[in-house]
């Protein structure tokens, strides 16, 4: 078994998203590695009007940034010292592997299998499959 030192997990707000992050905390914990959160604003899932909207684009990004803080929140009270959140904007997929893979350098992505069916500004795991073709790490997808 791989012993990785730094783990990125790709989270939303959907159930797998959820268990990705259970077992991401739990592996870090256990190893205290490093575990970094991401989250991905998915822009073109806003409507013509919420697009032409800087108030709520504005308060979709807060709602993102404030996903990615609970997941961190939960981390530091399991006694993870070194996590951290980063959060950008795109395509979920190809945001984490062109920009956040690169910066972050994890040995280990997980994510969840699944999104949320409906769709929302943070859909994560329809993605799963091109994360785990493209990544130049490891990949665990999680059901």
């Amino acid at each position: 078994m791989n012993n990785f030192k730094c783990i990125l997990v790709a989270v939303d707000d959907s159930a797998d998203s959820k268990k990705a992050f259970d077992y991401a905390l739990s592996y870090a914990v256990e190893h205290q590695t490093k575990l970094t959160i991401t989250t991905i604003f998915e822009i073109n899932r806003l409507n013509v009007y919420e697009y032409l909207t800087p108030e709520t684009i504005a308060t979709h990004k807060k709602e993102t940034i404030a996903i990615a803080e609970e997941y961190r929140k939960k981390a530091l009270a399991n006694g993870l010292k070194e996590t951290t959140i980063v959060v950008d904007e795109g395509a979920p997929a190809q945001t984490i592997l062109d920009n956040v893979l690169p910066a972050v350098k994890p040995d280990l992505l997980i994510c969840g299998s699944k999104s949320k069916a409906n769709h929302t500004p943070l859909v994560l795991g329809s993605q799963a499959a091109l994360m785990a073709k493209e990544a130049r790490c490891s990949v665990l997808i999680i059901r």
